[in-house]
């Protein structure tokens, strides 16, 4: 479409005494409140662009304002792309947590960051691979706020045709920019900025007077010297990465965009995120408790099994208080053989000898309903994605080589690991405020069950039984409820609008996700505070919320168009950010907040080649996949490949415990606690290491994977454990420890 416009003039308007060389660009709605000036005819949200979001004015930005957020990749990404694939996309993430600790203590021209972080790997670019790490960066810098800071340097606002004037000669236009300084510009200067990490643009208009299709006219940004590009994460105009491009690391105007709208002096009325409660709103922080009561925690596995075959009706008459959030079905046939059992007189055998027959009389077929749901307040206290029985076989016999009639009696145990069914205990969260506080074990109720599998007898005394006998380890703790706090306006209990502060900080965390269920396997209470200002003075807020899906989750997907149509620059699709407009001022475009969730979806389609036929001959050429590489000499991951889906098998069949932390009190000995791994293709000896997060203050993790030291600062941590065995394998696990 870009290509048929016609070029009508230069325009070459910058701004003379330039603070500094450097500027970002805010994202926001399409064509919302004051901005409904940004329609397709001048360059905005025009087919084939998927944009989810517009460049926005200073102070109508929009941005996300809780500080720990949660991603995954689920089994689309994982069976396609493999271990490597989701090592990349932590890769990402890697960079975004290393950036954003505190945005406020960065020199004020952020000197700590380069003008430029892309890289080439040649042989990368040969091969035409796409960088799977940078794709995901590019991915989060445009969800969490920035737009593109290149293609809206200069933009359009406004195309007049006057009366009896002729296009394209007779057209005027409004140019804008937005695109804004990364320091606080003096009182004789603008704050918007020509310049994209150090780059000078300039721009020329584009012109097509009856396009059918729109843009009919946009700007188009023309660096003032090509020897002087540098690009940040942000600016994906014109095209992608090159073949072979890879970032290292967010560039000095990606992180002015995110200084800007994450720092604790940027203070907007706003809501918190979506779905969080307000626990407290007092000066000191302090969360709000009533009296302690008894909570009795419940079998997990029984409530597992229970789920999988009642509906949901059922389900909530058996567990009173159960919020079952979504809920499908599916039938199975389940095939129980008819085992038979007796003694007899085998051919051959001694006189008076009897010999115990198990046999199998055929097949009874049942149809069984089964049954997926979500639910909104389950909280595990001990989690274990696999369980155990043990089987108790009893069998009196004649005793060999004894005169006949002396029998005697054999029992052995026999303890079987069932890989899919889980086990635990759990409880029921009724409190709005979300999950109690656990003071103390009262007391610890082992509860065994106990299941005839089968048995046989006869008059003259043999006998033959199975038993499995299950264990179910139930708590009663003493716990305190948390207390809704009183909001500051309104007097309510939920996370009402106000004053705030931005956050100073996010950081990312990795977690597993249950694609099936569309769910985490475990859900995640996360506690948080927020800086409401109310009367000049800054009031300390604690905040809670409960994460059963992720914040951020990675697909994958067959993105080509098809069938008529060639379009194979859609690497990836992404779902257009939760902006919350609730609070924006008439007339104004922002500003606002970013809410959960968020899906980036990867195109699989790869390999790709397109066939055209040019005169006689028809030519063949492909199309760049996604791969994975850096700056060394290491040869470049292509996907799919083997060796990275067979890597995903292993990191599945380790299982470590314990399966969550025990709490710990700010200023006592934390119980010194030790990881085990077990299972899959490891060897040992194992290293432990915390490749992202951290421990709080005071504690610390040895190579040999125990937790030990007193510590110094209250709060929840999210932390990764990783192992690594005698052959340089890793396999990663997420954990949360909570201080009091």
């Amino acid at each position: 479409m870009l290509q048929s416009l016609k070029k009508i003039s230069w325009i070459l308007l910058l701004v003379s005494g330039q603070q500094a060389a450097r500027a970002f660009a805010l994202l926001g709605p399409i064509a919302n409140g004051g901005d409904a000036w940004q329609v397709p005819t001048i360059g905005y949200d025009y087919p084939g662009t998927a944009d989810i979001g517009e460049p926005k004015n200073l102070g109508e930005e929009y941005r996300w304002n809780t500080p720990v957020l949660y991603y995954a990749c689920d089994a689309n990404v994982l069976d396609f792309y493999g271990s490597s694939g989701s090592a990349a996309v932590d890769q990402a993430f890697t960079i975004l947590n290393n950036s954003l600790t505190n945005v406020d203590a960065y020199s004020s021209g952020l000197t700590e960051f380069p003008l430029n972080s892309l890289a080439m790997n040649y042989q990368a670019s040969a091969l035409g691979l796409l960088d799977m790490k940078s794709v995901t960066l590019t991915a989060m810098v445009e969800e969490l706020g920035l737009a593109d800071p290149i293609r809206f340097v200069w933009t359009l606002h406004d195309r007049y045709l006057p009366p009896s004037a002729m296009c394209p000669g007779g057209e005027e236009y409004l140019v804008v920019q937005r695109n804004f300084d990364i320091t606080a510009s003096p009182l004789n200067q603008v704050q918007y900025s020509s310049y994209v990490d150090g780059s000078l643009y300039t721009y020329f208009l584009m012109e097509d007077c009856t396009a059918p299709i729109p843009p009919n006219a946009l700007t188009e940004p023309v660096i003032v010297d090509p020897l002087n590009f540098n690009a940040p994460v942000a600016a994906t105009y014109d095209g992608f990465l090159p073949d072979g491009g890879f970032y290292i690391g967010l560039t000095r105007d990606d992180m002015a965009g995110f200084r800007y709208l994450l720092s604790t002096n940027n203070v907007i009325f706003e809501s918190p995120t979506a779905g969080s409660v307000l626990l407290s709103s007092t000066a000191t922080g302090g969360t709000n408790y009533g009296s302690p009561f008894a909570l009795f925690t419940t079998d997990f596995t029984s409530f597992a099994l229970a789920a999988q075959t009642n509906s949901p009706v059922i389900l909530s008459n058996l567990y009173p208080g159960l919020i079952i959030t979504g809920s499908s079905n599916y039938f199975t046939i389940v095939a129980v053989p008819n085992i038979v059992t007796y003694f007899t007189n085998l051919i051959g055998a001694p006189a008076g000898s009897q010999t115990l027959v198990i046999a199998t009389n055929g097949f009874t077929y049942t149809v069984v309903q089964n049954y997926a749901d979500t639910f909104a307040n389950i909280v595990t206290n001990t989690y274990n994605p696999k369980s155990s029985v043990t089987v108790v076989t009893v069998q009196v016999q004649q005793l060999t080589g004894a005169p006949g009639g002396i029998l005697t009696t054999n029992t052995t145990t026999q303890i079987i690991t069932l890989t899919n069914v889980p086990s635990g205990d759990f409880y029921i969260n009724t409190n709005a405020c979300g999950p109690d506080l656990i003071l103390y074990p009262l007391l610890t109720n082992v509860v065994v069950t106990t299941n005839v599998l089968l048995s046989a007898s006869n008059s003259t005394g043999l006998f033959f039984s199975q038993t499995d006998l299950t264990y179910a380890t139930n708590h009663i703790y003493v716990a305190e409820p948390v207390l809704c706090g009183a909001a500051a306006t309104g007097g309510t209990t939920t996370n009402v609008p106000g004053l705030y502060q931005g956050i100073g900080r996010i950081q990312f965390v990795k977690t597993s996700f249950d694609s099936l269920l569309g769910q985490f396997y475990q859900p995640i209470t996360n506690t948080y505070s927020m800086e409401l200002v109310v009367n000049h003075q800054s009031v300390h807020q604690t905040y809670q919320r409960v994460v059963t899906v992720p914040d951020f989750l990675f697909t994958a997907a067959d993105l080509a168009p098809g069938p008529d149509t060639l379009l194979y620059e859609n690497f990836y699709a992404r779902t257009t950010p939760n902006y919350d407009e609730a609070n924006v001022p008439p007339a104004l475009a922002g500003p606002g907040t970013l809410n959960p969730q968020v899906t980036v979806t990867f195109n699989k389609v790869a390999n790709r080649y397109q066939n055209s036929a040019g005169g006689d001959e028809l030519t063949q050429a492909p199309y760049r996949i996604y791969g994975s590489y850096d700056g060394t000499t290491n040869d470049p991951v292509v996907y799919p490949d083997g060796t990275s889906i067979a890597n995903l098998a292993n990191q599945v069949l380790v299982q470590i415990s314990p399966a969550a932390l025990p709490a710990g009190t700010n200023g006592v000995a934390y119980p010194a606690t030790s990881f085990v791994a077990t299972g899959g293709p490891f060897s040992p000896p194992f290293t432990w290491s915390l490749p992202s997060g951290g421990l709080p203050a005071g504690l610390t993790l040895s190579s040999g994977g125990t937790i030990t030291g007193t510590p110094a600062q209250s709060g929840t941590f999210d932390f990764t454990l990783q192992l690594t065995d005698v052959l340089s394998r890793s396999v990663q696990w997420n954990y949360t420890i909570t201080i009091q």
